[in-house]
């Protein structure tokens, strides 16, 4: 399944505010659940995503990390080079910020986990994250 992003309201058929049970329902595979910190998450094996729930148990963040099915506009994020996707990111949005970590765009609501990003810009990030307003405030 691809997972088209929706900035700021979800990706593919999962959005922000649905309950666990809804987006088991949706995704219909095998899934294991279990927590960081406070919240918990659903681990979709087969859909190569993380589902992370607030403490109220809705959905707050998607995170990815295997390429073929996260999108951007059709484009395969985990497909580019850390230096390909925040060129693709940056004319989307030029506040988008570079960390030590990675990149993260507010303005869309997109983040990747891209450890060697700076170092070796021609490797690809490690994992793309869709998240709601307010998720690293």
């Amino acid at each position: 399944m691809k997972f088209e992003i929706h900035s700021h309201e979800g990706a593919g058929p999962i959005r922000f505010g649905m309950t666990a049970a809804e987006v088991r329902e949706v995704l219909g595979s095998e899934f294991k659940s279990s927590h960081r910190g406070k919240t918990p998450y659903d681990r979709y094996l087969g859909h190569g995503c993380f589902v992370y729930y607030d403490e109220s148990g809705k959905v707050e963040a998607i995170e990815f990390s295997d390429a073929g099915y996260v999108t951007l506009g059709g484009v395969d994020l985990l497909g580019l080079s850390f230096a390909e996707m925040l060129e693709f990111i940056r004319a989307r949005d030029p506040e988008v910020e570079v960390n030590i970590e990675g990149l993260e765009s507010l303005n869309l609501g997109i983040g990747s986990y891209a450890p060697a990003g700076e170092d070796e810009p021609e490797s690809p990030a490690e994992t793309v994250i869709v998240f709601q307003r307010g998720y690293y405030d």
